[in-house]
C-alpha cells in the first residue's frame, strides 16, 4: 500500500508525476490551499481517480452479459429491427468464454436466450430474428429476470452486467423511478450493474437514469434509432477493456471538520465516514468526486482517502491506494485568494453546472419555464466568471457548456421546451456528476 500525501505544495509535482506502477492514481485537490487562521470556513477538495493508459498490457475479462429488450408494440418498426441488429453484432464480437443471456418483455417478462457460454452465434443470432414487437410495459420484470440469468455465473471474475433497451413508460408492475433505484442498489450489492439505453422521446429518463446511477453503469439517450448498433459497440468496447473495477473509495473527516457531502452525487455521510463505490474504469479513464467539507478551529487534515479496487492490468489482484487531502492556514487574505487552484475550481463549478440543470429540470416539469431559464442564465454567468485562469483543457468544456446552457435558456424562454430537450438536459447533466 502506498500512502501519498498532498498539500498545495506539491501538487504541481505530482500531477506531473503520477505514482509509477499503480493501474489507479489517487490525487487529493483542495481548491483552495489554505483558509485564514481561526475563521471556520468551507473547502472543496477533489478526489481524483485515474486509470494508467495500459491498453496493451489490458487483459479481456470474461463477461456475463444479459440483454432485457423491450418487445412492447411502441417497439414495432425501426426501433425494433435496429435493436436486434444491434444485439446480434454484439453477439458476433463475444468469444466462447463469455456468457450471454437474452431476455425480452412486454405484457411479462420471458426468457429467449439462457445464460451460456457463447457457442452457437448462429443459432443465438436466430432466436434474437425472431423477436417480434407487441404487449406492455413490464419493465421491472425484465431487469428483474435479465439479472436473474446473471446469478449462475454471476462472479468476481466476470463482468456482470445487464443491458436494458426501452423506448417507453413501465406500465406493468413497480414503475416508478424510486423502485427500479431500489432495485438497482440491490443489484450493485451482489456485483450486478445495469447499462440503461432509452430510445425516442416516450420513455422515462428519470427510471431509466435512476437504475443506472443506482449501480454506477451508462445510461445513453438514443434519438436516432440508426445509433444503436453504434451504442452497443461502444458499451461492450468499455466491458472489454477493464482497467480496474469494484472500486471502493471510503472518506474519513476527522474531528474539527464538518463533512457537507459530495457535490452533484447522492452518497451521504454517516457520522464522518463515507463509502463511495465505482463499478469500473477503463484504461485511461479519470473519474472524480468533490468533497464539501466545513472547517473549525485549525485542522489541517481535511479527509483522509483509503480506495481499493480489482487491478485488471495487474493480474485481477486487489490494490489499495490512501491519502490525505491537507490545507494550511495563513492571517493572509492575500494568500488565501492566491492559493485557488484554477483547474479544480472550474472544475467544480462545471459539477455544479450539471446541479443547476438537475435544478432547472424540476422547474420546468412545473410549467416554471422563465424560472428554470433564470437558473441556466445564472449559472452560465458563474461558469463564464470560472474561465479566466483554467487551463486550457478546462476552458474548451467551460466554453462548450456555456454555449449550451445559453441553448437551453433560450428554448425554455421561448416556450420551445421539448420531451427531447429535457432527455437531452438529463443525460448531460448524468454523465457530468458520474464523470463519464
Amino acid at each position: 500500500m502506498k500512502t501519498i500525501l498532498f498539500a498545495l505544495a506539491l501538487a504541481a509535482v505530482l500531477d506531473a508525476n503520477p505514482l509509477a506502477g499503480e493501474t489507479l492514481t489517487l490525487k487529493l485537490v483542495p481548491e483552495r490551499g489554505c483558509l485564514l487562521r481561526n475563521a471556520p470556513d468551507e473547502v472543496i477538495v477533489k478526489i481524483d481517480l485515474s486509470a494508467v493508459d495500459g491498453q496493451t498490457k489490458a487483459r479481456r475479462t470474461p463477461l456475463n452479459l444479459a440483454v432485457v429488450l423491450d418487445r412492447s408494440g411502441s417497439m414495432t418498426g425501426p426501433k425494433i429491427e435496429k435493436a436486434k441488429q444491434a444485439a446480434m453484432q454484439l453477439v458476433d464480437r463475444l468469444r466462447p468464454d463469455d456468457v450471454f443471456s437474452m431476455v425480452i418483455f412486454s405484457d411479462e417478462a420471458q426468457v429467449v436466450v439462457p445464460a451460456g457460454h457463447v457457442k452457437d452465434k448462429e443459432a443465438l443470432k436466430e432466436k434474437i430474428e425472431g423477436i417480434e414487437a407487441r404487449g406492455s410495459t413490464a419493465l421491472y420484470a425484465g431487469v428483474k429476470l435479465g439479472a436473474e440469468q446473471l446469478d449462475e455465473f454471476l462472479s468476481g471474475k466476470r463482468i456482470n452486467r445487464v443491458i436494458l433497451l426501452s423506448d417507453g413508460l413501465a406500465n406493468v408492475g413497480p414503475s416508478t423511478p424510486r423502485d427500479l433505484r431500489r432495485l438497482g442498489a440491490q443489484l450493485v450489492e451482489i456485483g450486478i450493474s445495469v447499462t440503461t439505453i432509452g430510445v425516442g422521446d416516450d420513455y422515462n429518463e428519470d427510471l431509466m437514469a435512476g437504475l443506472a446511477e443506482a449501480s454506477d453503469a451508462n445510461y445513453y439517450y438514443v434519438k436516432d434509432t440508426e445509433k444503436l448498433p453504434e451504442i452497443f459497440a461502444k458499451e461492450l468496447g468499455e466491458l472489454t477493456r477493464v482497467a480496474a473495477r469494484d472500486v471502493r473509495i471510503e472518506i474519513t473527516c476527522p474531528d474539527g471538520i464538518t463533512p457537507l457531502g459530495f457535490i452533484g452525487r447522492s452518497e451521504k455521510f454517516e457520522g464522518q465516514r463515507a463509502v463511495v463505490k465505482l463499478s469500473q474504469f477503463t484504461p485511461g479513464q479519470d473519474r472524480y468526486l468533490f468533497l464539501h467539507c466545513r472547517v473549525r478551529g485549525d485542522q489541517e487534515d481535511v479527509a483522509q482517502v483509503a480506495v481499493n479496487y480489482t487491478d485488471e492490468l495487474g493480474g485481477g489482484n486487489v490494490q489499495s491506494a490512501t491519502g490525505t487531502a491537507r490545507i494550511r492556514f495563513t492571517d493572509s487574505q492575500a494568500a488565501v485568494d492566491q492559493s485557488i487552484n484554477r483547474a479544480v475550481y472550474a472544475e467544480k463549478e462545471l459539477m455544479l453546472t450539471a446541479v443547476a440543470k438537475d435544478e432547472a429540470l424540476k422547474q420546468a416539469d412545473g410549467g416554471n419555464y422563465r424560472a428554470a431559464a433564470s437558473i441556466l442564465a445564472a449559472q452560465k454567468a458563474t461558469l463564464h466568471a470560472a474561465f479566466a485562469g483554467a487551463p486550457a483543457g478546462v476552458q474548451s468544456q467551460v466554453s462548450a457548456e456555456t454555449d449550451n446552457l445559453q441553448d437551453f435558456s433560450d428554448q425554455l424562454n421561448s416556450g420551445a421546451y421539448s420531451g427531447a430537450a429535457r432527455k437531452a438536459l438529463q443525460a448531460q447533466s448524468y454523465n457530468t456528476r458520474n464523470s463519464k
